[in-house]
């Protein structure tokens, strides 16, 4: 689309609970997906189990790679830090990275109220 009027996407939140973005990128065993419609609302998709790429601060450049390929459908990517690692591979593949700590439902209207925003500047 043109505009983010109406625009459906799918993004992946990080979470141990289900209900709050709160575990780092590269320590996260679970992400929950959800899709956007910008018009409608959002519908809970699945939650994708993945294998956490950090060591202690340092991560192995195929694996994190392995990692960012598991959320090429996504738009959105978010959790409550993520390093210059995951951040500099999930925006090559077209991925944006952000930090949102809190509540899952408040993130959701981050991303909601950026993407509304961006779709400002692409008209």
């Amino acid at each position: 689309m043109d505009n983010a009027q109406g625009e459906k996407y799918k993004i992946a939140l990080a979470s141990t609970d289900g209900k709050n973005v709160n575990v780092h990128y590269g320590r996260a065993s679970e992400f929950y997906i959800f899709c956007i419609d910008d018009d409608e609302g959002y519908d809970f998709l699945e939650k994708r189990t993945v294998s956490p790429v950090c060591l202690e601060g340092r991560h192995i450049k195929s694996q994190m790679e392995q990692s960012v390929s598991l959320f090429t459908d996504c738009k959105y990517v978010g959790a409550s830090r993520i390093g210059s690692g995951a951040l500099s591979s999930l925006t090559a593949k077209g991925i944006r990275a952000m930090e949102l700590p809190g509540t899952i439902e408040d993130a959701i209207v981050k991303i909601w109220k950026y993407n509304r925003i961006q779709g400002l500047f692409n008209l």
